[in-house]
């Protein structure tokens, strides 16, 4: 009986922890990263300003998820371009791009189905010595629901690992012998 009480009153303080903890987790995140990539502006921003160049860079391709399709619509380039991705592993997703300044900035929102909140992402591109700088930048909020906090903070932990992976790629695009050591 001592150790049923135990039990039970141990399971209601650990039920109470990750309650009230949850408020401790932020209801939105950010995840920027950047790379230099070999390459002028010109060069990279065709890449990320037609949805139908992502399957090349982002890591949300046929790899990732092969049950994954693809739609595109609106003109195939800059503001007013989309596409929609459906698969067993990504979902469905549709994203639209909503401003576009070449070859410098691409702005995007991003919606995925069962979430309340989209994605607002940013692309910056600024010439450096060596190439271009990268910049890709998102940001979204989740509902102040328990449960939502906790998912919103393990999708940050994913999407700062998908942003570099596909920051990575888009890179190994102007450097084939990098792309030649990073597949052995």
């Amino acid at each position: 009986m001592k150790a049923s009480l135990i039990l039970l009153v141990s399971l209601l303080i650990a039920a109470a922890a990750v309650y009230f903890g949850s408020f401790l987790v932020p209801d939105s995140y950010e995840v920027s990263r950047s790379i230099v990539v070999k390459a002028k502006p010109e060069h990279v921003f065709p890449l990320l300003n037609n949805p139908t160049q992502w399957e090349k860079w982002n890591a949300w391709n046929k790899d990732y998820d092969p049950t994954m399709i693809r739609l595109y619509g609106g003109p195939m380039a800059g503001k007013g371009a989309s596409q929609q991705w459906h698969g067993d592993k990504v979902g469905m997703v549709q994203m639209h791009f909503t401003e576009s300044t070449p070859p410098s900035q691409l702005y995007y929102k991003q919606q995925t189905k069962g979430e309340l909140f989209e994605t607002i992402g940013i692309f910056s591109l600024e010439p450096v010595e060596g190439g271009t700088k990268v910049v890709w930048h998102q940001k979204a909020r989740s509902t102040d629901e328990p449960y939502d906090r906790y998912r919103g903070f393990f999708k940050k932990l994913r999407t700062e690992q998908e942003t570099e992976q596909s920051l990575l790629a888009l890179q190994a695009l102007f450097e084939p012998a990098m792309a030649a050591r990073t597949t052995r």
